[in-house]
């Protein structure tokens, strides 16, 4: 792995991706592991994409890109492996984030949010 790019030479567009996703990511962090771990959860998952940032740009959608090195690294933390659609709920249910923001957040596209949500909502009812 590269060493993470030093803050002044990131470009525009990554510093915009950060102050974008970098609320929403610590939100979920922090619903699955004690605040100090989700900071550094956090810390992490920037450092890989700011290495990373010329891979992730060239990706089909570099969102998803980095929501999954989020998601993974949470995971390997938590111990506990969570699916999509329990990802989804926790967002709309527990951080009261909108449809539209947990795409943005996620990579996905609003409609498969609400498919996610929809089926997580199901699951809850048996």
């Amino acid at each position: 792995m590269r060493r993470p790019a030093k803050p002044h030479m990131l470009s525009a567009a990554f510093r915009a991706f950060y102050e974008q996703h970098r609320a929403g990511y610590f939100a979920y962090a922090a619903a699955r592991l004690p605040d100090e771990e989700a900071r550094i959860a956090v810390a992490h998952t920037f450092a890989l994409i700011a290495a990373n940032w010329p891979t992730a740009v060239t990706r089909p959608n570099p969102a998803a890109y980095a929501w999954n090195l989020h998601t993974h690294y949470v995971t390997a933390r938590t111990g506990t492996s969570t699916s999509h659609e329990q990802d989804t709920a926790l967002m709309y249910e527990r951080l009261h984030l909108t449809i539209d923001r947990i795409a943005t957040l996620t990579g996905t596209e609003p409609a498969a949010v609400t498919a996610r949500l929809a089926t997580a909502r199901r699951w809850a009812r048996r």
